[in-house]
């Protein structure tokens, strides 16, 4: 229920922008006609109902002072200032989409408070749920109650034709029912006076106004925290109404306007009834009503194309979300994530070939290349951009095959591109070095091959994969797979260890790539789950394993700028009080640290970010064959893993 009301009030923060953005495209509109500021009303309730929405460059909340960065950390799609698991965090923080009050509010939130059994924010939005759970039922009741006790006195109402009834236990015109809705006007109106009043229902029937309002009030009733809601809700009934007093003008002429003006006002000063329930239809604002039709001129041609430019101009701009990652800039350094799209080249040699499905992930920051795996694994390598024309016979002359007399073969045709570039992206005397070729609006990266044996040629091209601009999250779950590939030489190793269960079996759980650039071996028991790391030799336990899943993600990462990369891990435990904790593997001391974090009641797991970084998520663990063979998949951020003031720590909310 907790993470409802979080959904909640999130999407109320973000209505609240959007109605005031109405609240000004509405004044715009001030003489227009009012069924355009009806309209605008939409976007407020779409807001209010939908978590996700399209991203657009036209969006408000691309302009300043909005930075919505941290709020959509998790998903472009859906704007998130209050994190579902605010109230675990050691130092909780949240955002508002505006820089400038973020840190205010963040330093407001109590801290958590490890001697207690419950956080203080934990608390405190236990009670908000309750409070706003008992708010909606309370207003939902209202209606229901008023609804029914109204149409129960109906029941003596007199039919007149068709859907029409006659009251005299009423003041004023209104709409009952749903499915079958009934028009309801007071005994004694005068025969002209009845044409234009039903004129005036009948056009919210067939526009669906009778389904609208309620629909608009349950939305209400969701939002009633919210001061904004109401106001929306209070002036989108006033719009309704005027517009459907403007039809009535339309189609009969502004002649009856005095006549009709009386009608209203006569409503509104019989104070012998009560007026409709909040699911009827009954009228509302008749001051600003009058006001209205008695100013009312039928609209230039002009007037209604403006309006209805404004109209759609306010769906670009309040309906959709932020642009999280633009496109490719030409004249900038291509910094940012990309992934795997199509092989281009691939070297005759080479005994791999990215068949259909494979992915791979590719960030570019000012001084590094991260090249990561589909579960999360990463390879990080020192890199410079100097741009130069790429000249199309050097390309050519860098896919050279060694021992075949200077034959070249299968070379890429670059000459139908008009802007060439590249970037010799790294440089090493041992490793592969990689190139980045800029192509008219493709991006193209290159592995190079060293071949020092080779006197014809020393390095030439071995791959060259297409990639795109990433437009999507990075990974989203981590893959623990069990061989028994070194599980002898651990054995030997860890000698005299006793798990407690007679036909427990050690199995290798290390990541390809993890073998490929560490010297790093975790090996886990498939029924116990314990879990170790052999490392130059030596084995170390990696953390608790009673009665959880033991080590759940693994990722490698150079945080703290050593030269060697330090050994990130998950792990979880207790099958009573189940819980999730975090900690490393440092090179540089070899010991092994634990995060003064723990996420109860589920798992975790390490995912890779754009940039480089890890962080931390909560996780389902799922396709499980067994405690060394499953996916755990990520569901709510948690914590960013940091590098400051001389040591590794989390922290919940990245920089904004």
């Amino acid at each position: 229920m907790e993470t409802i009301f979080l959904k909640i009030l999130n999407m109320s923060l973000t209505a609240t922008y959007v109605i005031a953005a109405v609240l000004l495209i509405r004044l715009l509109l001030k003489r227009a006609p009012k069924k355009y500021s009806y309209l605008l009303w939409a976007i407020m309730l779409f807001r209010l109902v939908c978590p996700v929405s399209i991203s657009s460059e036209f969006s408000i909340f691309n302009a300043p002072p909005f930075d919505m960065a941290a709020a959509q950390k998790n998903s472009p799609s859906a704007l998130s200032y209050v994190p579902a698991d605010i109230g675990y965090m050691e130092k909780p923080g949240m955002t508002v989409g505006i820089p400038t009050m973020n840190a205010m509010i963040s330093e407001s939130l109590p801290p958590a408070a490890p001697a207690a059994s419950v956080n203080p924010l934990q608390l405190w939005i236990k009670i908000g749920t309750i409070v706003w759970g008992s708010g909606v039922a309370a207003l939902l009741l209202y209606a229901l109650v008023s609804y029914f006790r109204l149409k129960r006195r109906m029941v003596t109402a007199v039919r007149l034709n068709n859907q029409v009834y006659e009251s005299d236990s009423i003041r004023s015109p209104f709409i009952l029912g749903f499915i079958q809705p009934r028009i309801y006007i007071p005994f004694g109106l005068r025969e002209q006076e009845r044409v234009y009043i039903l004129k005036h229902e009948a056009y919210h029937l067939r526009r669906k106004d009778h389904l609208l309002k309620p629909l608009a009030f349950v939305v209400l009733a969701i939002h009633w925290f919210n001061p904004f809601a109401w106001l929306a809700f209070a002036l989108m009934a006033k719009d309704m109404e005027m517009s459907c007093d403007e039809r009535v003008l339309t189609e009969t002429g502004s002649d009856i306007a005095k006549e009709y003006c009386s009608s209203l006002l006569a409503f509104a000063t019989n104070q012998r009834f009560p007026s409709a329930s909040p699911l009827a239809f009954g009228e509302t604002g008749i001051r600003e009503r009058v006001k209205n039709i008695l100013r009312f001129r039928a609209p230039k041609k002009r007037m209604i194309a403006f309006s209805a430019a404004a109209c759609i101009l306010a769906v670009a701009v309040c309906a959709t979300n932020p642009i999280v990652n633009g496109a490719i800039d030409e004249d900038i350094e291509p910094y940012g994530s990309y992934r795997f799209e199509e092989q281009v080249y691939m070297n005759l040699f080479s005994s791999f070939l990215a068949f259909e499905g494979f992915k791979e992930y590719y960030t570019f920051t000012e001084n590094s290349l991260i090249i990561t795996d589909e579960v999360g694994n990463q390879q990080k390598m020192a890199a410079i951009y100097e741009r130069e024309a790429l000249d199309e016979q050097e390309f050519k002359n860098s896919f050279i095959m060694p021992n075949m007399k200077g034959a070249s073969l299968n070379v890429p045709n670059i000459s139908g591109y008009k802007e060439r570039y590249q970037y010799k992206l790294t440089h090493s005397a041992v490793n592969s070095d990689y190139r980045l070729y800029l192509l008219d609006d493709e991006l193209w990266l290159a592995k190079m091959h060293k071949d020092n044996v080779n006197t014809l040629k020393s390095e030439y091209v071995w791959s060259i994969y297409k990639i795109s601009k990433l437009n999507e999250d990075m990974p989203e779950n981590t893959t623990i797979t069990g061989t028994q590939d070194g599980v002898d030489a651990f054995l030997a190793l860890q000698q005299d260890f006793k798990s407690g269960y007679d036909t427990d079996m050690p199995y290798n759980i290390t990541p390809e790539s993890m073998k490929e650039n560490s010297e790093y071996r975790i090996f886990k028991y498939d029924q116990s789950s314990a879990s170790f790391l052999l490392y130059k030799g030596e084995v170390y336990p990696l953390g608790e394993w009673f009665g959880g899943f033991g080590v759940t993600s693994m990722a490698l990462a150079d945080l703290d700028s050593s030269g060697e990369s330090e050994l990130y891990f998950t792990y979880s435990f207790g099958s009573g009080l189940h819980r999730s904790l975090a900690g490393y593997f440092d090179p540089v001391t070899e010991q092994v640290q634990a995060f003064d974090y723990a996420h109860m009641g589920g798992d975790m797991a390490l995912m890779p970010n754009r940039d480089g970084t890890l962080s931390l998520y909560a996780a389902k663990i799922s396709s499980s064959a067994g405690f060394v063979n499953f996916t755990a998949e990520r569901t709510d951020f948690i914590a960013d893993i940091v590098y400051a003031k001389g040591r590794i720590s989390l922290k919940p909310a990245r920089d904004e």
